[in-house]
């Protein structure tokens, strides 16, 4: 078994050696074949100057894109409160590379955040309801976060009566939530809408926003 393996392993990196032009210039294409390597224990981004690294080409292309993406989420902290949307960090991304450069999908940025775990830094991506978001700050989310930022997944905002409709929590509950989500700069406060006549304060997920 171990000689097979071996026999596998080596006609990959003659694979990659041959293809690795398409390998860079096509996200897809590289996605598969990264795939191939783990199905046969090889992990190209074990070192950034592993062979199948270099082969491959993935470790100055995954080094680059991980601070493209801390440069974007430390920008945008200050708005979203750590949190960005998969598909808006992906859009900024695009924007800020060179016309040229490796196109990039979903699980290159996937790639890229985890070698960002040794700076203990707390980027890693999570799901609320259908939405992918990039977290950037090193803080757990608490299960009443995560609950009510999957109930405003679709219109963006939510009030307190939605929170008490949907879930029956009682005020403190409600209010100790939304008070920690102010604080940390997760959601913004509406509580001005004289014209829709509705007297409840509405409440924002500014990371649920796409920029146009």
């Amino acid at each position: 078994l171990r000689e097979h393996i071996a026999v596998m392993k080596s006609n990959l990196e003659d694979f990659v050696r041959i293809h690795q032009k398409e390998i860079r210039s096509d996200p897809v294409f590289r996605v598969q074949v990264q795939r191939m390597c783990q199905l046969i224990g090889v992990d190209p981004l074990a070192s950034r100057k592993g062979y199948m690294a270099e082969l491959l080409g993935v470790g100055d292309f995954y080094c680059e894109l991980g601070i493209q993406i801390i440069d974007i989420c430390v920008g945008t902290r200050s708005v979203n409160g750590g949190l960005i949307e998969l598909d808006e960090l992906r859009r900024r991304l695009i924007q800020r590379r060179l016309k040229g450069s490796e196109p990039i999908v979903e699980d290159d940025i996937k790639r890229a955040i985890s070698q960002l775990k040794p700076l203990k830094s707390g980027y890693k991506i999570v799901d609320f309801g259908k939405r992918k978001m990039v977290q950037s700050v090193a803080r757990e989310m608490n299960s009443d976060f995560s609950t009510v930022l999957t109930l405003a997944q679709y219109t963006n905002k939510f009030t307190v009566e939605d929170i008490r409709l949907a879930w029956n929590w009682d005020q403190d509950r409600i209010h100790a939530c939304i008070d920690d989500m102010l604080r940390l700069g997760i959601i913004w406060v509406d509580d001005q809408q004289p014209s829709s006549g509705n007297c409840q304060a509405e409440y924002w997920v500014p990371a649920f926003f796409h920029s146009s």
